[in-house]
């Protein structure tokens, strides 16, 4: 039986920061001593990038080859922060995982197979693409963050995220995945679009909504710039993350 708490971060649309979230997520559970186990499920491999490690063997692997398993992929970013990498050979992923038997499960699998009582919990960094990976990575999880941007779009979004993940359940692939919630990310101060965007999101979403909003600021991409966490860059910027596990802790429970 697993131990860790296992979490998704998804949107099918890119850009609205689910990569920072999961890094800046990661560092306000590293300050409480929680030992954190992120997974780059992304081909674009920002996480690998921005938090600057590699390893021998990588996601790609994991999916690919019977033998590879979830201790050979993980590398070490701190002491409490641990990485599973991903390089640029998954952009072919989609392609070479279509005709596999079980494509869907195929991380279930080999995490079931995995003693994860090292992590408190598990992030998941997704492609915004809603492909086979993604689909993985649900299938894995015991949770999901939506984030959300302030585009118009952003409930057309979630819209797509809800119709694979009822899809996924209409075929027993999960049974069990809860929505943690729904984060408002890259929000603008003090203006009336936000204000108005914000009253619609409330109405219409309700209690999903993270209280915790993440306001928009260049602390965050000269954190990721330096390969760091906001943590480690700038405490008062940091405040809204730990905002956020405390939130998040309390809904788990």
């Amino acid at each position: 039986m697993s131990e860790s708490e296992v979490i998704t971060m998804i949107n099918v649309k890119g850009g609205v920061g689910k990569t920072t979230t999961t890094i800046n997520l990661a560092g306000a559970m590293a300050k409480l001593k929680r030992n954190v186990l992120i997974l780059d499920n992304d081909s674009q491999s920002n996480i690998s990038q921005i938090l600057n490690v590699t390893n021998q063997y990588n996601i790609y692997d994991l999916y690919t080859n019977a033998k590879i398993t979830f201790n050979d992929c993980i590398a070490r970013y701190d002491n409490y922060i641990y990485v599973i990498p991903n390089n640029i050979n998954s952009a072919i992923l989609e392609n070479e995982l279509y005709n596999k038997k079980a494509r869907e499960s195929i991380l279930k699998d080999k995490y079931d197979k995995f003693n994860d009582n090292n992590f408190d919990y598990i992030l998941i960094d997704n492609s915004p693409f809603l492909g086979i990976t993604v689909q993985n990575s649900l299938v894995m999880s015991d949770y999901y963050i939506e984030i959300i941007d302030n585009s118009t779009s952003a409930l057309q979004g979630l819209n797509m995220v809800d119709k694979v993940i009822t899809e996924l359940k209409e075929n027993s692939l999960i049974s069990d995945l809860k929505l943690l919630g729904i984060l408002r990310n890259r929000f603008k101060k003090r203006t009336v679009f936000n204000k108005q965007l914000n009253e619609v999101l409330e109405d219409e979403l309700k209690d999903n909504l993270f209280k915790t909003i993440i306001f928009d600021s260049v602390k965050y991409k000269e954190a990721t710039a330096l390969h760091k966490t906001i943590q480690d860059y700038n405490i008062k910027y940091s405040k809204p993350f730990n905002d956020l596990y405390y939130e998040l802790i309390n809904r788990i429970k």
